[in-house]
């Protein structure tokens, strides 16, 4: 396998943590010779902000991880982009509501189904890829805690003290949606993205069908890792701890891992501490026999720690020739 061949790439995740590996991977899906063939899935377990208003509401999936990661696929920057993240203001019942999400779930109802109505919104848009949810069932994710207490909903689980003991989806089992399970089967590479460790990265792989998928495919699994940790949900731990708990819950291996070696500012690094954030770097090749590429992956233009997108591509690249 090699960079250059047209891969089939299949990004797993939530939140904003697929949206930048999904802004990095466009590259390739968008290149002019032999494009990668890109499939984004997308945890629907959001119970918080405008998503979880919307799910209390009107029932069904959250829309917001999958406004936010498919303005992350649209060709080329525009008003459009800003128009899917729009918010609106003010203190009424449209208040803090980002117009994507409203639109999402309206061509859901006209179409009667949320594949259709991703792939319209998709073709409107001009987006490189393609993006389904893990599911069409609304799934709540619980947790507990190795002093036993316990965590229902997203939210709740990103204030939880780590490490977990317990993870889980309500209702247990629920069915894969088909276009997911069939992306993943052919997929040339399947990458895990950074986000939120127990709320992005891991709830999709707590779908039984679908981490089943994974095993079968023949497909190499990366995880790309997150810069920083959380505040609450991953204070404290290490990338080896990220590694083992993907392991642990998701109950798959990783071929590799790609994560930070660039240094911080201090003034970025003093005000993360403030918060309760440390960066996640690592001086070593291997973590549990894995081997882990470390490159510069922070974009030095903005104030916030962020993937670089032509850095963290490049990364993946280099990892592929070494599989």
């Amino acid at each position: 396998m090699h960079p250059d061949q047209p891969l089939k790439v299949v990004a797993i995740g939530g939140g904003t943590g697929l949206a930048a590996l999904l802004r990095a991977l466009k590259i390739e899906a968008g290149r002019a010779r032999d494009p990668w063939k890109l499939t984004g899935i997308v945890t629907v377990s959001d119970n918080g902000g405008s998503s979880g208003r919307l799910r209390a509401e009107l029932g069904g999936i959250p829309p917001g991880d999958l406004r936010n990661c498919l303005t992350a696929l649209i060709r080329e920057d525009s008003s459009l982009s800003a128009l899917m993240s729009y918010r609106f203001q003010g203190s009424g019942a449209l208040a803090g509501h980002a117009l994507g999400n409203l639109m999402l779930l309206a061509l859901a109802e006209i179409t009667g189904s949320w594949v259709k109505a991703l792939r319209d919104l998709s073709g409107s848009l001009v987006t490189l890829g393609r993006l389904f949810p893990s599911t069409l069932v609304p799934v709540t994710l619980v947790a507990e805690d190795m002093a036993g207490r316990r965590y229902e909903g997203e939210t709740s689980v990103n204030d939880s003290k780590p490490p977990l003991a317990r993870l889980w989806l309500e209702p247990k089992d629920p069915d894969p949606l088909p276009e997911s399970m069939l992306a993943v089967l052919q997929a040339d590479l399947i990458l895990l993205a950074p986000g939120s460790l127990y709320t992005s990265t891991i709830p999709n792989l707590l779908i039984d069908e679908l981490r089943d998928a994974i095993l079968r495919s023949e497909a190499p699994v990366i995880y790309v890792a997150n810069l920083m940790t959380e505040p609450g949900e991953t204070a404290g731990l290490t990338l080896e701890d990220h590694l083992a708990a993907i392991q642990a819950f998701g109950g798959l291996g990783v071929r590799a891992v790609i994560a930070n070696e660039a240094p911080l500012a201090p003034a970025v690094l003093d005000r993360y501490r403030l918060e309760g954030g440390a960066p996640l770097t690592l001086d070593a090749d291997f973590l549990c026999g894995v081997p882990v590429f470390s490159r510069p992956l922070v974009d030095p233009e903005m104030e916030t720690v962020r993937h670089h997108p032509e850095r963290l591509m490049q990364a993946i690249r280099d990892c592929l020739e070494t599989l």
